[in-house]
């Protein structure tokens, strides 16, 4: 993981707001306490890192609920999961991403995988390490194939994996009449999705590259 990945995962377990919360409490615990007149017993520059510590505390607890309901709110939007399944539970597993572990990281969610048999995340989350970080594209097509199949999935999910496997198909394992199938598997089961139109057009432009099939 890149040092900008790493600054963005930081952000989003609420790392930015924290800190900006414990700066608002340094300046205005004591500027409040200044304005109000009121005697103190000791210097009014101790009551900086009493206010930095309170907003620390109260940055955390806000900081918490606000990231874990956002960052549900994203997962539901970007790549549904079945109902009572989140990978990211497995922070462990996360931390692992973060340390560039990903070879572990891979092992401990196909574990998971093993665990959870119902569970789509944990190979939906192994397939993109193995596309993104190991260079694996055909286990990555395996691992997407394996989450889309399973018993019950959103079919937000299905054609997530789905157009993930085409575009591993079409990029980095150039297989182009594999992906031609794929492109007609996603027309043929969501045909009124965005999706499935951008699945025709790709079709269309594929058909024109490669005349001689079918």
């Amino acid at each position: 993981m890149s040092q900008s990945e790493r600054y963005v995962a930081w952000v989003q377990r609420g790392g930015l707001g924290t800190v900006f919360t414990a700066l608002l409490g340094a300046i205005f615990l004591p500027a409040g306490w200044y304005a109000s007149g009121r005697p103190l017993p000791f210097s009014i520059l101790l009551l900086v890192p009493i206010g930095a510590t309170a907003g620390f505390a109260i940055g955390k607890v806000i900081g918490t609920f606000v990231v874990q309901g956002s960052g549900e709110a994203a997962q539901a939007f970007t790549m549904p999961a079945r109902t009572g399944f989140y990978a990211n539970e497995h922070s462990e597993i996360d931390t692992l991403e973060v340390r560039g572990d990903f070879k572990a990281a891979v092992a401990a969610w196909e574990a998971v995988a093993i665990a959870e048999p119902d569970n789509p995340w944990p190979l939906v989350r192994s397939a993109e390490l193995y596309a993104r970080e190991l260079g694996e594209p055909a286990l990555a097509v395996e691992r997407f194939r394996l989450a889309r199949s399973l018993p019950d999935v959103k079919p937000e999910l299905q054609r997530y994996a789905s157009q993930k496997i085409i575009d591993l198909l079409l990029g980095p394992l150039g297989e182009k009449g594999r992906a031609m199938v794929e492109l007609r598997m996603l027309v043929d089961k969501h045909p009124t999705s965005r999706e499935a139109d951008g699945a025709r057009e790709a079709l269309r432009n594929l058909k024109a590259e490669l005349p001689n099939v079918p």
